[in-house]
């Protein structure tokens, strides 16, 4: 038995049954980095507002609500972006602007906080 007489089996299905805790995927990044991988992909604001929604995994219905325009001029800017950035799907989006982030933070001289630990000893293999 566990912790106020409840046994190991239910305290398991307690921790399963848990709803997920909500994250706001586009919190990772600092209000700077969006900036500056808004500016290196040339996106719009309002492109970038789309792409921030998408770390959010909110659908195109919510980012619409959220930005008080159509649903259908959200899936215009989706299919703008796919374009613009040699992509076809949400995953490679989300790839692709972790990629540039990456890339952005390994840039000499770079304001963003680095991703490696190694970057200012030549041993990250980020650095470019």
């Amino acid at each position: 038995m566990g912790k106020a007489g409840t046994s190991a089996a239910a305290e398991t299905r307690s921790v399963a049954h848990r709803e997920p805790t909500s994250f706001a995927g586009s919190a990772m990044l600092s209000s700077e980095a969006w900036k500056q991988i808004g500016c290196s992909l040339r996106l719009s604001g309002r492109e970038l507002q789309i792409v921030q929604g998408t770390f959010d995994d909110k659908t195109e219905l919510a980012m619409a609500a959220d930005l008080h325009i159509s649903p259908s001029t959200i899936h215009s800017h989706i299919e703008r972006l796919h374009h613009k950035l040699a992509i076809t799907d949400r995953a490679q989006l989300l790839l692709r602007v972790t990629q540039e982030f990456l890339a952005l933070t390994a840039l000499p001289g770079s304001h963003l906080p680095p991703i490696c630990a190694d970057r200012d000893t030549r041993r990250c293999p980020h650095r470019t």
